[in-house]
């Protein structure tokens, strides 16, 4: 089943947040930079757009230490094609995926109501 997923993941189009109404170019001095990319995922996985409230995790390459964005679990092993623009590109955000942002994301995430735009 989970291979299932995997192929259809890396057969979909582009990723989810490619289509999503893109904000501001760069964040405002001063902005959460947390808060941002939280509340433009509004609960969406990046890549599958799917809405997983309190389930998302931080997508972080291992190399440079840069969060990328918000996904599923499933999408976090499977997905590929998203990692070309991720969310924080699109946003001009630069987190290091450290203690304290996985802090404030898990945060931010275990209260979603707060950051959903809609």
């Amino acid at each position: 089943m989970e291979q299932q997923a995997e192929q259809r993941l890396r057969d979909a189009g582009p990723p989810a947040c490619h289509s999503w109404s893109y904000p501001r170019a760069v964040p405002l001095p001063g902005q959460d930079q947390v808060d941002l990319l939280v509340t433009w995922h509004a609960n969406r996985c990046a890549a599958c757009g799917h809405r997983w409230p309190g389930d998302l995790v931080g997508d972080h390459c291992h190399q440079s230490g840069l969060l990328r964005g918000l996904l599923c679990g499933i999408c976090n092993t499977a997905w590929l094609r998203y990692r070309t623009l991720t969310p924080a590109l699109i946003l001009g955000v630069h987190l290091p995926y450290n203690r304290a942002v996985r802090r404030r994301l898990s945060q931010a995430l275990a209260h979603p109501d707060q950051h959903d735009p809609a």
